[in-house]
C-alpha cells in the first residue's frame, strides 16, 4: 500500500464536518482546488438540518422507554418528516423525568453520589428528542403544520447536536444513519432535559449498545445511560447505567460485542511522521460482515481526546478521503469534535462477506516536541479507526519518518530503510491478532540482545534508550526483560512472542502492548523498578496473549499483572520490600476518595466492587481506580495464591497450574470473570484447604471479594494449654468484624518455635464470631493471626489470654 501524498480540500460549504463520497483515485491524485463538493447523503444532511415543521399541544402525556418514565405538559415542535418519519422533536413547556436505579448496589450507590438522590428524578422546561423509534406513535399525539415556531425551538433543534458532540464525542444524527440504514429494531432514543431542578443532562437509550460502548466506555451490555457534561473534568459523569428492562428480567448481562456489525481482521496502516507533530494516516481495513444487511458501519476514532484546550476539535485526525479497495465509492461522515467515522457502503452486505474501505487521515494528533528532542507518540489510543474493542487484528504498519530517528512498534520490523529523499521507512508487521497497536518515533539509539527460554526457544530483546542523554542503563533494561520473560514463562507458560522491546519515555507512557514495553525514563533498579517492570512483561500475557471481555474484567488484567509485579519484586529484591508494597495496597484501601474539592467521604473501598473496573473513577472518586482494580485486584489475586497453597510445604504450584491452564484454554481469546472463576473452581477441589474443609467451589470468595465491597478486621483471642505429653492446645475465638454475617474466610495462624521452627495452620472466620481449637506438638514460643497479611483485611489481630502452661 502507497502513502497518501495528498488531501482532499473541503469547499467552505461544508466546512467543519466531512461527508463525502471518494472515487479510489484520491489518494494519488488530489482534487483541484475549486472541485466541486463530493456528493453527499441526503438521509444525513436531512438530519443533520433537524427542520421543524410540525406542533401538538400535550397534557399530561406519558412517555415510557425502558425504566424511564416522561410526562409532558407544554407543547412539541416536531421535525419535518425524513422519508415519511419523524425522527426527532423539540418540547416547552413543564416536564417530569423518573427512572429507578436497576437492583445493583453500585448503581444505587452512584446515584446516591453524584446527585445526592436514590434515582434520577427531575423536572424540566425544555426537551430535545432525537430517536429511530417509534417516539410519536407512542406519545399518541398528530402533528399539525405550524404557522409561526417560537425562536426558542428552533434555537434548542439548531444546537443539540453541536453540543453532544462537543462535550461527548456522540454525532447522534450519524447514529441514526446507522439505526435506519441497518433497519435496527427496537431503535435507538435520545434526549436532552433542561431548564428544571437538575439543569441540564442527557440520556441515552440505545439497544444495540453502540453509544455507550464508543462514547462512554460501557462495554458490558449497557443500553441506557444517564449523564452530564462537567466543564471541570472536560468530559461526562455517568449518573446512572443500566441494561434493558428484557436483559435484566432474564438475568443477561452480555457484552456489547453481542450488536458488532463487522470486525477487522486485518489493518494495513500507511503512517507519515515526517511533520513534526502533524501525522498522515491512510487506513485499508480488512472486514468482515457480522449480521445480514450491514449498511452502515460506525467506527471509534478520537474518541478518547477530551475537551481540554478543544483537543478533539484541534488535534483529532480529520478524515480527508475514503474509498473501497475495488474502485467503489462509499460515503463516510465525519463531524468537528467527532468521535467516530461512519462508513455508508454502496449496498448491504450479507453476514461473512468481506469488504475492504480504505481511510485517510489528516492531524496534529501526535503527542511530542520535536525541537526539544521529545519523542512522538499517538495522543490517544484510538488512532486508527476500531470497531469492537474485544476483537484481535493483525496489522501492517509503514511509517515514514525523519532520518535519523528510529520507530518501535508492535510486532517484527520488516523493513528499515533510506528513501530517496533521505528520509526512513519502517515497516512493523503483527501477523498473531492482538487487541490494539502502538507506537513512538524519535531520537533514539537501540541495542539488542537474545535470550533462550527453557522451552528452547528464543526471544529478542531490544531496548531503545533517548539518544541526547547519555544512557548507562542498556545492559541493565535488556537484562531485566530477559529475566521477567524467562521468569514469567515459568509461572504462566512461553512467552507468546518471538520478540520484546523496551523504548523509554520521558513523559507518562501508556501502558504496554503485545511485544512493546513503554517505560519511564528513570529506571532506577529499585524496587519500583522491579515493580514496573514485572507488572508490564506480564501484561504480554495478561491483555497480550488473553484479552478481556469488557471493563468488568478489567480487574482481572491488572489485578494478575499487578500481582506478577509483586512476585517478580519478591525474587529480585533482596531486602524484601514486596511486604512494604502489600502493606501500602491493604493501607490505602481506607483512604479517603479524592474529589475536586479535596477529600471525600467514607473510604475507597466502599466506593464499589472491583468488577465495576473503569466506572469506579468519578469526579467524587479519584484514585479508587487504582486502589481498587490494579492494588485491590492484585490482592485478591493474591489471596487465590494463598486458598491453593499447601500450607505446611509451602508449596503453591497448584496455583500456577491453575493459571497455566487459563492461559491455554484463553490463549488468543477473549476471556471473562466467569471464563476464570471456571477455571479456577475446576483446580480448587485438589487443594488442601478444598479437601479439609469440604469446599466444593470458589463462588463464595468472588462473590465476597469481587462483587462485594467489605473490607473486614480479624481479631483472634485465645489460650493455650501444655498437655501432658508435651504437646500444646490452643482454643480460640475468631471475631469478624465490618462484613456481612454470612461472610466466610480462611485465614493462616503461625505458630513460632525455637530455633526459627515454625507451623503453619488454617483457622476459618465463619460469621461475626467463630471459634477454632488447634494442637501443636509443643508449647509455642508465639502466635501470630496471619502475619504476612494473606488475607485482606482492615486489621487483624492476636490477643492472647491467660491459659495453663
Amino acid at each position: 500500500m502507497k502513502p497518501s501524498s495528498s488531501f482532499l480540500t473541503l469547499p467552505a460549504s461544508l466546512a467543519g464536518v466531512v461527508l463525502l463520497v471518494a472515487s479510489a483515485t484520491y489518494a494519488q491524485s488530489p482534487p483541484a482546488e475549486n472541485a466541486a463538493p463530493s456528493p453527499s447523503l441526503p438521509l444525513y444532511e436531512s438530519l443533520k438540518k433537524f427542520d421543524l415543521s410540525g406542533e401538538a399541544a400535550v397534557r399530561g402525556v406519558s412517555l415510557q422507554r425502558d425504566r424511564v418514565q416522561m410526562t409532558f405538559t407544554g407543547t412539541f415542535y416536531f421535525e419535518s418528516p425524513i422519508k415519511g418519519q419523524i425522527r426527532g422533536a423539540v418540547f416547552i413547556g413543564n416536564g417530569q423525568v423518573h427512572a429507578d436505579p436497576p437492583n445493583d448496589d453500585f448503581e444505587k450507590a452512584n446515584v446516591r453520589r453524584m446527585i445526592g438522590a436514590d434515582a434520577v428524578d427531575s423536572t424540566f422546561k425544555t426537551a430535545v428528542l432525537r430517536f429511530s423509534d417509534d417516539t410519536v406513535e407512542t406519545l399518541g399525539v398528530t402533528p399539525t403544520a405550524a404557522l409561526q415556531l417560537p425562536s426558542r425551538a428552533h434555537e434548542l433543534a439548531s444546537g443539540f447536536s453541536r453540543l453532544l458532540l462537543r462535550e461527548t464525542g456522540v454525532n447522534v444524527n450519524a447514529r441514526i444513519v446507522v439505526s435506519i440504514l441497518n433497519g435496527e429494531s427496537p431503535g435507538f432514543f435520545c434526549a436532552e432535559f433542561d431548564g428544571g431542578s437538575r439543569g441540564r443532562f442527557g440520556l441515552v437509550l440505545d439497544y444495540q449498545a453502540r453509544i455507550p460502548q464508543a462514547h462512554f466506555g460501557l462495554d458490558g451490555g449497557e443500553k441506557g445511560v444517564f449523564f452530564a457534561y462537567d466543564d471541570s473534568i472536560y468530559r461526562s459523569d455517568v449518573w446512572m447505567a443500566f441494561a434493558s428492562r428484557e436483559d435484566e428480567e432474564k438475568g443477561i448481562h452480555e457484552s456489547s460485542d453481542a450488536y458488532a456489525l463487522a470486525n477487522i481482521s486485518r489493518y494495513n496502516l500507511d503512517i507519515d511522521l515526517r511533520y513534526g507533530g502533524t501525522m498522515k494516516l491512510e487506513a485499508q481495513l480488512s472486514f468482515t460482515a457480522l449480521a445480514d444487511g450491514v449498511r452502515a458501519v460506525p467506527l471509534v476514532i478520537n474518541e478518547d481526546l477530551d475537551t481540554d484546550f478543544n483537543h478533539r476539535r484541534d488535534k483529532a485526525l480529520r478524515l480527508t478521503g475514503a474509498r473501497l479497495a475495488n474502485g467503489e465509492p462509499v460515503v463516510a461522515i465525519q463531524e468537528s469534535w467527532d468521535g467516530s467515522v461512519t462508513l455508508v457502503l454502496p449496498k448491504p452486505v450479507t453476514k461473512g462477506q468481506d469488504f475492504e474501505p480504505i481511510l485517510d487521515f489528516k492531524g496534529e494528533y501526535l503527542l511530542g516536541d520535536k525541537l526539544q528532542g521529545i519523542p512522538f507518540r499517538p495522543r490517544g489510543r484510538t488512532w486508527y479507526p476500531r470497531t469492537v474493542p474485544t476483537y484481535p487484528s493483525a496489522f501492517d504498519l509503514m511509517f515514514h519518518h525523519d532520518k535519523g530517528t528510529l520507530v518501535d512498534s508492535i510486532g517484527s520490523r520488516v523493513i528499515q530503510q533510506r528513501t530517496a529523499d533521505g528520509s526512513m521507512v519502517t515497516e512493523w508487521k503483527m501477523d498473531t491478532p492482538v487487541r490494539g497497536a502502538t507506537f513512538v518515533v524519535g531520537y533514539y539509539k537501540a541495542r539488542s540482545e537474545t535470550t533462550k527460554l527453557s522451552s528452547g526457544n528464543n526471544v529478542d530483546l531490544e531496548y531503545y534508550a533517548l539518544r541526547k542523554y547519555s544512557d548507562p542503563t542498556f545492559h541493565f533494561v535488556l537484562s531485566e526483560s530477559g529475566n521477567c520473560v524467562r521468569y514469567f514463562s515459568t509461572l504462566y507458560g512461553p512467552y507468546p512472542y518471538s520478540r520484546l522491546s523496551a523504548i523509554s519515555l520521558p513523559y507518562q507512557p501508556h501502558r504496554s502492548l503485545p511485544t512493546m514495553l513503554m517505560l519511564p525514563f528513570e529506571n532506577n533498579g529499585d524496587r519500583n523498578t522491579f515493580l514496573l517492570n514485572g507488572r508490564e512483561v506480564s501484561h504480554q500475557w495478561w491483555g497480550g496473549l488473553i484479552t478481556w471481555n469488557s471493563y468488568r474484567d478489567q480487574w482481572l488484567d491488572e489485578g494478575l499483572a499487578e500481582y506478577s509485579g509483586l512476585l517478580y519484586t519478591s525474587v529480585r529484591d533482596s531486602v524484601g520490600d514486596e511486604d512494604y508494597l502489600i502493606g501500602l495496597m491493604h493501607d490505602e484501601l481506607a483512604f479517603n476518595p479524592r474529589t475536586l474539592a479535596g477529600l471525600g467521604p467514607g473510604r475507597l473501598v466502599d466506593v464499589g466492587p472491583i468488577i465495576m473496573g473503569r466506572r469506579l473513577s468519578t469526579r467524587q472518586t479519584f484514585g479508587a481506580w487504582d486502589a481498587l482494580v490494579r492494588d485491590k485486584g492484585a490482592l485478591v489475586v493474591r489471596m487465590l495464591d494463598f486458598l491453593f497453597s499447601d500450607l505446611h510445604t509451602g508449596d503453591d504450584s497448584a496455583f500456577f497450574d491453575m493459571l497455566k491452564d487459563f492461559v491455554t484454554r484463553y490463549s488468543n481469546k477473549v476471556a471473562s470473570t466467569d471464563d476464570f472463576v471456571a477455571v479456577a473452581n475446576a483446580h480448587f477441589a485438589d487443594t488442601p484447604i478444598a479437601k479439609q474443609y469440604k469446599l466444593k467451589n470458589l463462588d463464595w470468595f468472588f462473590e465476597q471479594w469481587v462483587y462485594g465491597t467489605s473490607l473486614p478486621s480479624y481479631d483472634l483471642s485465645y489460650s493455650i494449654t501444655k498437655q501432658a505429653d508435651g504437646s500444646a492446645v490452643l482454643q480460640g475465638t475468631i471475631t469478624q468484624r465490618n462484613a456481612p454475617d454470612q461472610w466466610m474466610m480462611p485465614l493462616p495462624l503461625v505458630a513460632k518455635f525455637g530455633k526459627n521452627k515454625t507451623i503453619t495452620d488454617i483457622v476459618v472466620a465463619a460469621g461475626p464470631s467463630s471459634t477454632t481449637t488447634l494442637t501443636f506438638p509443643q508449647m509455642p514460643r508465639s502466635i501470630s493471626l496471619d502475619p504476612q497479611r494473606w488475607v485482606l483485611s482492615q486489621r487483624t489481630t492476636t490477643n492472647q489470654l491467660p491459659g495453663k502452661n
